[in-house]
């Protein structure tokens, strides 16, 4: 009952923006069935053939395709939607190893995540619902990330007549690029990466328009 009530809280400010939150636990499995046993039928963005809803603080700064790059709690948050394997019903497209993990799991025989430590930092990725978000985190915002990603990946919703043009028209090869960031294998380090990569895309940032 405890922990459903902390649960409750962090929805609470994950959904009205506030981004300081202190979660104790470390069972990553309560924390993705917390989210996965609240029904959230909104959806507030939209990109090729399906829609998805972004919790409020979460901030949307490229929107590619089937893949859309988020901020939040000063992390950076990647997603990539698999139209042709949501199409095809196959929930194996985007497979990983189970060995040599800070911590595997799998979501409902629908998904798993993964999490490496790397440079201090970790590296969170979670397939789930035909898509897949990847990120990094600091261990205290460990918990808000990954509550934060299950409930976009939860959300996703499909439009399959859109999919079934796109497929048609043979319109879909962006679909099957996915963009993947750097993870634990890699020969960089992370903060070297991580230093590259902000300057970047704060330079894509000042291209968008202003609100």
């Amino acid at each position: 009952m405890k922990k459903k009530i902390i649960f409750l809280v962090i929805l609470l400010f994950i959904l009205t923006g506030c981004s300081e939150i202190d979660t104790y636990d470390n069972n990553y499995e309560n924390v993705i069935n917390n989210v996965l046993s609240y029904n959230n039928n909104y959806v507030n963005n939209a990109s090729i053939g399906y829609k998805y809803y972004l919790p409020k603080g979460v901030k949307v700064i490229i929107n590619k395709d089937y893949n859309q790059t988020f901020k939040c709690l000063d992390n950076y948050m990647y997603l990539y939607v698999d139209i042709v394997s949501y199409y095809y019903k196959n929930n194996f497209n985007l497979k990983d190893s189970k060995e040599n993990h800070y911590y595997y799991n799998n979501i409902n025989d629908k998904g798993y995540i993964v999490i490496d430590e790397v440079d201090n930092k970790y590296f969170i990725k979670i397939v789930y619902n035909y898509a897949k978000i990847e990120t990094y985190s600091d261990s205290k915002d460990l918990n808000v990330m990954i509550s934060y990603a299950m409930i976009i990946l939860n959300s996703i919703d499909y439009n399959d007549i859109t999919i079934e043009s796109i497929l048609n028209n043979n319109s879909a090869s962006s679909s099957e690029i996915s963009y993947e960031i750097k993870g634990p294998n890699n020969e960089n380090g992370f903060l070297q990466y991580l230093e590259e990569y902000v300057v970047e895309n704060e330079e894509e940032e000042e291209l968008l328009p202003s609100e």
